[in-house]
């Protein structure tokens, strides 16, 4: 049972970074629920509730960050509510377009069109359109480096206790 628990925690992690480069999805959700699912295997070496507790912190706020920091961007670079919703709206449109582009172009064009509707002038509009894919690529940086130091933290346990199942 331990072995299947650390394919499933070390499965979690690896979708958790896979799943940080498309917006929406819990990428650090995911690796975080790879720590837990570590914690139910047969090994002595667990981590302590106060680290599960700021690592589902941190991977909750990672994830939220990824619906805020693009929108708080946008604003900062003087878009328009209509601006934001634009690049929120155009972010999941993006989602299903071929890769990369509609997850590049997505909240940027999303930005400027909602700004453009919203009336401002077309640089002003390009200027929250920039701000919104900085915020979008700020926010996929944050969850992919959580996810990954959740993945370091862990497969540093599973190291350990791969040694000691094989050498005893």
């Amino acid at each position: 049972m331990t072995i299947a628990l650390i394919i499933l925690a070390v499965a979690l992690i690896v979708a958790g970074i896979i799943f940080c480069i498309v917006p929406g999805l819990p990428g650090p959700v995911l690796s975080y629920l790879g720590m837990i699912a570590y914690q139910f295997t047969n090994t002595q070496d667990k981590f302590s509730t106060t680290v599960l507790l700021i690592w589902g912190v941190v991977a909750a706020l990672a994830f939220a960050g990824d619906m805020v920091v693009p929108a708080a961007a946008t604003k900062k670079f003087g878009g328009t509510k209509a601006g934001v919703w634009g690049g929120i709206i155009g972010t999941f449109v993006g989602m299903f377009a071929p890769i990369p582009f509609g997850i590049i172009w997505g909240p940027l064009v999303g930005a400027i069109v909602g700004d453009l509707i919203g009336g401002k002038r077309i640089a002003s509009a390009m200027k929250s359109g920039f701000g919104s894919f900085l915020g979008f690529l700020l926010a996929t940086l944050l969850k992919i480096v959580v996810s990954v130091w959740i993945g370091i933290i862990v497969m540093l346990k599973v190291g350990g206790d791969l040694m000691t199942l094989i050498w005893g």
